[in-house]
């Protein structure tokens, strides 16, 4: 839910008087590769006489009928929510079972879609649960392992039986000693995804790493090239061609600091079926990516799914002679809902969207005759300024997750030339953004995000060819079947951007 939604919810069912209390919301799903998200978008709290407080608290039929009503109405799941006075993730009582044992099959044939359970502490800690069917006339209980509240800042509620409090050693005694234990175990339990294994990507994965994160997705289509070489952490010559995500995946492993770490590396683009679903199944998602069309996917993720982004790029140019940098900036920035798109903050536009998905940024004809100030020509880049850039990302997501004496970064840039931090920018998108008009939509949107990548294909396939060479005849069909597939992306897109 988001944090609007969460302080809205809080200050109705948390009640001075230490009675029960409860309401219903609304949610549609978000469906990852393992992980199914209800995503809070509305809430009909009850009137007067909609329900009856006494010690205990229940509901009156009027109240009920409003709230199917409205679900239908809008194709949305429904949510029964209580409180507890007790602090903490909360168990169920034989009422809080009954009622809600009650109200599975009533929802589930109304809706189609299973009832979720959340219940509230006295210390606003949220839990939640799927009433799942099972067989006729049978609904069994699906505890979630997280409830997640998302805007200016991130906290995550766990359930101590799915996801554990993890023990650390004295290797993170530094660590630790600066944040507390409390905080270490909340960040630890994290699964957060890099999409882009490049210079900046792969530092930041070392970040993560060395802060304690167990659970790390690394999304990356590309191969290391011996251009890389300067910029790419740990790797060396002997690692050309190898997989960045493959690469990186075993480098961490092999540094051997926690023993639970699991890390999955998908060598896909994150606008393909296996790229996006990895990182639906993500608390926070890292940006590492220089183009626009991944960066409209994630944009588009972080608002329909309420999963934060912290999105970073370099622009950097030679001067005429190049005999000396001429100009060198970074920003680094935290997107999602209740905070400004990329879209709206000038990270990309929607018609470079629709030409990289048309495939002519891989075009050098077409690249040719671009003016000379067009991102695709620009953003020299070297290990420094990449070092610098992956530093104020993970500001931006300890600052998130810490959220020190109430404060959270908005967008930063750095200026290399003056060595001046900007970060008088605009944090809300203007009214009719488009982005934002789809937060908490989920899988209604998910699905207008998923689009053939041309430049994913051809690295896959090239490796593909060095180990196992394929005939003239099969790479002929397989770019007729590229250029068809975007051709329909393009008109996709065009749908998509033509009321924003």
């Amino acid at each position: 839910m988001t944090e609007d939604i969460d302080l809205s919810l809080s200050n109705h069912l948390i009640r001075e008087d230490n009675q029960e209390d409860l309401c219903f919301a609304f949610y549609k799903l978000s469906t990852g590769k393992r992980r199914i998200t209800a995503l809070i978008n509305d809430i009909i709290f009850p009137e007067l006489d909609d329900r009856n407080i006494h010690g205990n608290v229940s509901f009156n039929p009027d109240y009920f009928d409003k709230v199917t009503s409205y679900a239908l109405k809008n194709k949305y799941g429904i949510i029964f929510i209580h409180s507890h006075p007790y602090p903490g993730w909360q168990s169920m009582s034989s009422d809080d079972v009954d009622a809600e044992t009650m109200l599975a099959p009533r929802v589930k044939a109304i809706t189609g879609l299973p009832v979720v359970g959340m219940t509230i502490g006295s210390d606003g800690t949220w839990s939640a649960r799927f009433w799942e069917k099972t067989a006729s006339k049978t609904y069994n209980i699906q505890w979630c392992e997280s409830v997640r509240v998302v805007g200016y800042g991130l906290k995550i509620h766990y359930n101590q039986n799915l996801k554990p409090k993890p023990k650390f050693g004295k290797e993170f005694s530094r660590t630790i000693s600066s944040w507390g234990t409390s905080k270490q175990e909340d960040i630890s339990r994290m699964k957060i995804g890099i999409v882009g294994m490049g210079s900046v990507g792969s530092i930041i994965a070392e970040a993560l790493l060395r802060t304690g994160i167990e659970d790390l997705v690394f999304i990356d289509f590309d191969t290391i090239e011996r251009k890389n070489l300067d910029r790419l952490l740990a790797a060396s010559e002997g690692d050309i061609g190898k997989f960045k995500v493959d690469f990186q995946k075993n480098r961490l492993h092999d540094v051997n600091l926690r023993k639970g770490l699991t890390i999955e590396a998908l060598p896909y683009s994150i606008t393909e079926k296996q790229g996006l679903e990895a990182a639906l199944d993500c608390d926070l998602l890292f940006s590492c990516v220089d183009m626009p069309l991944p960066r409209f996917t994630l944009d588009g993720i972080s608002y329909s799914n309420f999963i934060p982004v912290i999105d970073g790029g370099i622009d950097t140019n030679p001067n005429s002679d190049l005999s000396n940098i001429d100009q060198a900036r970074w920003k680094a920035h935290t997107v999602g809902p209740q905070r400004i798109c990329m879209q709206c903050l000038g990270q990309y536009t929607p018609s470079d969207v629709s030409l990289e998905q048309s495939g002519e940024l891989d075009n050098p004809t077409y690249i040719k005759g671009l003016p000379k100030d067009h991102f695709v020509n620009r953003g020299e880049n070297v290990f420094g300024f990449s070092l610098s850039l992956a530093g104020m990302e993970i500001q931006q997501f300890l600052s998130m997750v810490l959220q020190p004496k109430g404060i959270y970064y908005g967008p930063k840039e750095m200026d290399f030339n003056f060595g001046n931090i900007d970060f008088d920018f605009e944090n809300s998108c203007v009214k009719d953004c488009h982005i934002k008009s789809q937060t908490g939509q989920g899988d209604n949107f998910n699905k207008i995000l998923l689009f053939d990548h041309p430049s994913a294909e051809k690295s896959r396939n090239n490796l593909q060819r060095s180990i196992t060479p394929r005939t003239e005849s099969a790479n002929a069909d397989t770019n007729l079947d590229t250029e068809s597939f975007m051709k329909r992306a393009i008109r996709k897109l065009k749908n998509l951007f033509s009321d924003s």
